[in-house]
């Protein structure tokens, strides 16, 4: 097994990698059944990591974190990394189904709405017609008991999933996929809101608008009351934080 280089940003780490690389340890992973999991990390989750330490041991215990947002890409870019790519959950979900249809890998999806789980498999199986989508389930909105968590456990296994799409959102995700990956034969891959712009119930930025780093303001201006306040704070931390930790990188160099 390989072991991934780690760089801090913030107060958790990401592995700067690029899509051939997650491409072939997946299909590594898948292999031997290993117990692990992979994060997909935006601004979000950086500042979220600082205060937060049950989510940032949970993020940071992942077999992957890749790079979700445009600034977390950026950052990694500034620390020299060259051979890297930009992995946003949309992206990643595609890159592992048409991986999952071609080596004939079974797929789960956990968490969203009932709903936005039957689009979001539909608008997969458009591109990907042989896709094998063997499990689906919405948690309810309160905490699982044991019983409730050991039945998941045993239909995921039954199943043979072999890559478990996990919707929850940060840092919930990251914390249920740290938690349960050990009970389940396959890879949770926390996608987040990647199931809401692949199912089309909500609409995701075009491509050039995310390479710019600008796929935030899109969505702020599509939902200003849920995500002004949290992208004021997080936006505006994230870039304080960062450039001290670049100063003190100069500094101490």
């Amino acid at each position: 097994m390989k072991n991934f280089k780690r760089q801090r940003i913030l107060n958790y780490n990401i592995n700067p990698i690029n899509t051939q690389i997650l491409i072939e340890t997946i299909i590594e992973w898948v292999k031997v059944k290993k117990k692990t999991y992979i994060c997909i990390s935006a601004v979000h989750g950086a500042v979220e990591s600082i205060n937060n330490n049950i989510y940032k041991i949970a993020h940071d215990k992942s077999g992957l974190s890749l790079a979700d947002g445009r600034p977390i890409y950026w950052a990694l870019k500034i620390f020299g990394y060259k051979k890297i790519d930009h992995m946003p959950g949309h992206y990643v979900t595609d890159i592992l189904c048409r991986l999952a249809e071609k080596k004939k890998f079974k797929i789960g999806v956990y968490g969203s709405t009932s709903r936005t789980q039957i689009k979001f498999i539909q608008e997969l199986k458009k591109k990907y017609k042989k896709l094998k989508v063997v499990y689906k389930y919405s948690p309810p909105f309160r905490k699982l008991n044991q019983k409730e968590l050991n039945n998941i456990h045993n239909k995921i296994n039954k199943l043979k999933v072999d890559l478990l799409f996990v919707a929850l959102g940060a840092p919930k995700q990251e914390i249920w996929m740290n938690k349960n990956s050990k009970k389940i034969n396959c890879i949770p891959v926390g996608i987040g809101a990647a199931i809401d712009f692949i199912s089309k119930e909500k609409f995701k930025a075009p491509s050039f608008v995310e390479k710019i780093g600008l796929g935030w303001l899109v969505r702020l201006i599509l939902e200003p009351r849920r995500l002004f306040w949290r992208y004021l704070r997080t936006n505006t931390l994230f870039l304080i934080l960062f450039s001290l930790q670049l100063l003190k990188n100069i500094i101490y160099k």
